[in-house]
């Protein structure tokens, strides 16, 4: 897949390299690295560590945590309700987690309620999770709504989950 992005941006890499704008020779490559549960990366700020989630029929599916020396931040990936995601935050600063609308999960037809409850995790499951979890925050993304708003879904999942909640935008500021 980075073969082909690299080579769908090429025209644009080539610009950037040799059209005269100031450049980082080395900055535009994008390298591939198959990974597996454990450390995948650590330098002195960050170690990033991924761990397998449940995603419905999916061999693998990682989530990950990233920890510096003063925060810890876990993002859970494409995934089901899974212990692993309240073992891995265990109080982190923040869990940023994948979610559905419970309140319409009902309305969707019974093959899409069927695939959803394997790969996805809705605003009561991930209530419950958090409840064990206890993020500092806990960021909503990757947000199915069929209709509902951000604060519905906080909404959903603030009726058993009582820490702070927001709904992820892109660019963002939490």
């Amino acid at each position: 897949m980075v073969k082909h992005l690299s080579e769908a941006y090429s025209a644009d890499i080539d610009i950037r390299l040799r059209g005269g704008q100031p450049h980082n020779s080395t900055g535009y490559r994008a390298i591939a690295k198959d990974v597996s549960p454990g450390i995948i990366y650590r330098d002195s700020n960050v170690t990033v560590t991924a761990f397998e989630v449940r995603h419905g029929t999916w061999r693998q599916a990682f989530g990950y945590r990233f920890q510096t020396r003063d925060r810890v931040i876990v993002v859970s990936g494409d995934t089901r309700p899974t212990e692993e995601i309240v073992k891995q935050c265990n109080g982190c600063d923040v869990l940023v987690h994948e979610v559905y609308s419970a309140a319409l999960f009902p309305r969707q037809p019974p093959d899409w309620r069927a695939y959803h409850s394997r790969f996805h995790t809705s605003t009561s499951e991930l209530a419950g999770i958090a409840s064990r979890a206890l993020p500092k925050l806990l960021v909503l993304y990757h947000q199915l709504y069929w209709g509902a708003t951000d604060a519905d879904l906080i909404a959903e999942v603030s009726r058993s989950y009582h820490g702070p909640v927001v709904s992820a935008h892109d660019l963002g500021d939490y």
